[in-house]
């Protein structure tokens, strides 16, 4: 199962690859295969563990982000815009900061509010490691059954209509 996944996710990076353009122009990749999304228990920032697997039943966006990455750091703002957007949908979204302290993100936040988008904090990288995070920013969208459909690494416009519309699909 984990060569599967490794396949997987080796194949998920390069078809999210998709040449030099404008972030605004790209889409959500998606991705073959039916692969299950990899578990895992990582606490937010008030220190509750959050699992992928209690949000069973709903789509869930997960971006993994960090601090020291600009991309990353224009991309939260409009995640949050669109979670709100979406609120009415089921839909979930996770911002997991890969490495970062629970401090620089809290000071990060402040100056660059993302109103209600959770923050994870996986600080030794053991989930970026299971996901196969080489780079960032990146983010998967994964189906009620748990199934990973689409992703992007790389950045994107959040408010672009086209990624309104391919998270509408799985609703």
């Amino acid at each position: 199962m984990m060569l599967a996944r490794r396949a997987f996710f080796g194949l998920a990076a390069s078809a999210l690859l998709v040449g030099p353009a404008a972030p605004s122009a790209l889409p959500l990749a998606e991705l073959p295969d039916n692969v299950e999304a990899p578990d895992f228990a990582i606490a937010d920032m008030a220190g509750e563990v959050r699992r992928l697997s209690q949000y069973r039943g709903r789509p869930v966006l997960i971006a993994f982000w960090a601090v020291w990455c600009p991309p990353c750091r224009r991309e939260l703002a409009a995640l949050a815009e669109l979670r709100m957007k979406l609120s009415d949908t089921g839909y979930e979204f996770l911002a997991v900061n890969l490495g970062d302290s629970r401090e620089r993100i809290a000071a990060f936040i402040e100056r660059h509010p993302a109103p209600g988008l959770p923050v994870l904090l996986d600080t030794e990288k053991v989930t970026a490691a299971r996901w196969h995070v080489r780079g960032l920013p990146v983010a998967y969208v994964v189906d009620a059954r748990g199934i990973l459909r689409l992703g992007a690494l790389g950045e994107r416009d959040w408010r672009a209509p086209v990624i309104e519309g391919q998270l509408r699909t799985l609703i």
